[in-house]
């Protein structure tokens, strides 16, 4: 084994100092480090496949992290550091945006690297080299994702969200989500702020490319969905290509099927879609595109109200015209039975007026006649009603004479009272041994009271006898 070592060392031209006796045989750091480097190139290239965890450029490399996952697990299985050559990353980089479906090399992009073993001496450090990228695999793999996010979309129902929302026929409150003071910002306003429209134009800010693209435009929907919107658009100018793979986040394709208003993109690629525009509401080719798409639908519903202004005016000229014709006839009409119905009514207050004065005639005239007859009454009336008054108070009197006790008494009839001067008008009024008096019209004569007997006993008796 040190013979194989020693051997190893010696390719390199490095030699260890020769061991005091007794003593064992070591080697330096940088002779051990080459002499693994040198055993590190005897390994073959091979092309591994994992998941970009790191990119770093620094200087002329650019280091990088490989990993394995296992699915539903988020800490990796397996790292392994790698490095690039500055100018190789960038001709790879070159090289993949050209693709009918472009790429950047960038962290949690699935990739296979064709890798060359290396070890770096100075800090004894291994480290493989990555000479080739397989861009089928990436492709592949891109398309895998986009078709798994589809997939997923489409089973929540998420696909056509969006595309079923309601645009408004006049689409005047809109909401803008875009790199501020950018060509596609500038292009996008100066369309709607001189279409002549009131377009009133809420912005967003958000990154259109890089890292940060992701988080700012769902921070910039959040926003907007709580205002009082039309429509959303998310608009972005020409470009690299590679910028495209932004959009095809899943949580931005979320984002915009959950937005509450429909929403429009203008993301500036005139071949590929995203899946942004995939789900939005309606995809346009630019940002211009775009804003002339909300002014056009604008200005058809202000050309349909002009067009039914237009028709609304012949109508009502028509219709005066008509109605003009009607009214002159009616107008002939009312002077034709307002001339009859004035000569109906002269007449019929002129038999009013002759009623009149008949009728006042008749009542004076009764009224004349009234009067004589009360004059005639007043003269004979006090004598007849003295006459009558004279009449009822003798007969008056004679009904007074009739019921004075003391002509009833001479009639014949007598007033019988007790001691004491009460009335007795029957049998129940006294009783046997009680002291009477019996008036009569020449005198007053007292009695005792023997026996008392009642009507009733008397007339049984009778019917007995």
């Amino acid at each position: 084994m040190s013979e194989t070592v020693d051997a190893l060392l010696a390719q390199g031209g490095d030699s260890a100092a020769a061991p005091a006796s007794g003593e064992k045989k070591a080697y330096t750091v940088e002779q051990y480090n080459r002499a693994v480097e040198r055993k590190m190139k005897e390994f073959p290239r091979i092309w591994v496949k994992g998941v970009l965890t790191q990119v770093n450029v620094r200087g002329k490399a650019v280091y990088m992290e490989l990993a394995d996952f296992v699915e539903g697990d988020s800490r990796p299985k397996a790292i392994l550091p790698v490095m690039m050559w500055a100018w190789d990353f960038d001709n790879f980089s070159a090289r993949f945006a050209q693709l009918p479906t472009p790429f950047k090399i960038q962290t949690e992009l699935k990739v296979s690297f064709l890798l060359e073993s290396s070890f770096y001496v100075p800090t004894g450090r291994f480290q493989p080299k990555v000479v080739d990228v397989d861009e089928s695999f990436t492709l592949g793999e891109l398309a895998k994702t986009r078709q798994k996010i589809l997939e997923t979309l489409r089973r929540e129902g998420l696909l056509e969200a969006n595309k079923k929302r309601v645009l408004a026929d006049l689409p005047l409150r809109v909401g803008l989500i875009s790199a501020r003071g950018s060509a596609a910002f500038q292009d996008f306003t100066t369309i709607l702020l001189q279409s002549g429209f009131s377009f009133d134009i809420v912005f967003a800010e958000a990154r259109m490319q890089g890292q940060e693209t992701e988080p700012t435009v769902i921070a910039a929907f959040e926003l907007l969905a709580r205002r009082s919107l039309d429509v959303i658009c998310l608009v972005r100018g020409g470009g690299s290509k590679t910028d495209l793979v932004y959009f095809d986040s899943e949580k931005i394709c979320r984002a915009i099927a959950t937005c509450p208003v429909p929403v429009l993109t203008g993301i500036g690629h005139e071949i590929d879609r995203s899946l942004s525009d995939i789900l939005a509401y309606e995809d346009l080719l630019t940002p211009t595109d775009c804003a002339k798409f909300l002014e056009s639908r604008v200005a058809d519903v202000w050309a349909s109200v002009c067009r039914r202004a237009e028709a609304l005016q012949e109508s009502w000229d028509q219709a005066y015209r008509n109605e003009g014709v009607s009214v002159m006839e009616r107008a002939e009409s009312l002077r034709s039975n307002w001339d009859s119905r004035s000569q109906r009514e002269v007449q019929k207050q002129s038999d009013v007026a002759r009623n009149i004065v008949l009728a006042s005639n008749r009542f004076v005239k009764g009224c004349r006649e009234k009067l004589v007859l009360n004059r005639i009454g007043l003269v004979r009336g006090p004598e007849k009603i003295v006459r009558l008054e004279t009449v009822r108070l003798d007969l008056k009197a004679k009904l007074v004479q009739a019921s004075d006790p003391v002509a009833l008494l001479k009639r014949g009839f007598a007033q019988v009272v007790t001691a004491s001067g009460n009335w007795i008008r029957g049998a129940q009024d006294t009783a046997t041994g009680e002291t009477i008096h019996i008036r009569f019209a020449d005198g007053t004569i007292g009695a005792r009271v023997e026996t008392i007997e009642n009507n009733e006993n008397t007339e049984s008796k009778e019917q007995d006898s």
